[in-house]
C-alpha cells in the first residue's frame, strides 16, 4: 500500500462533494484527520498497516452507526475501532457547533 492511497480515496470523495455547504466540509475534515491519525498511531505503536479497504468499508457502516448506535456485526477490531473513533470526534464537532 502507497503511503498517500487513504489520502487519495478522501480527496476523490471531497472533489465529488466540493459545492458542499460548510457543515459537511467540516464532518468531512473530522474523518480525514481521525483516519489519518489513527492510521499513523496504529502504525507506529502496533505497526499494523490501514487500507484503503478498512476506510471504504467503515465508511459504509458509518451512517447507520450513527442512526441506530449499533456496531456492525464484525469483529475486526479496525473497524470497530475507526467507527468510534469517528463518532467520538463528530460528537465534538457537534458540541462545539452548539456553543
Amino acid at each position: 500500500m502507497e503511503e498517500d492511497d487513504i489520502e487519495r480515496l478522501f480527496l476523490s470523495v471531497a472533489e465529488a462533494s466540493e459545492n458542499q455547504t460548510r457543515e459537511v466540509k467540516d464532518v468531512f475534515a473530522v474523518l480525514v484527520r481521525s483516519t489519518l491519525q489513527y492510521r499513523d498511531d496504529m502504525l507506529a505503536s502496533e505497526g499494523i498497516i490501514i487500507t484503503v479497504e478498512d476506510v471504504r468499508v467503515t465508511l459504509e457502516h458509518l451512517v447507520p452507526f450513527l442512526e441506530t448506535g449499533r456496531l456492525p456485526g464484525t469483529t475486526e477490531n479496525i473497524k470497530l475501532d475507526l467507527l468510534k473513533i469517528w463518532k467520538d470526534n463528530l460528537s465534538r464537532l457537534e458540541d462545539s457547533g452548539k456553543k
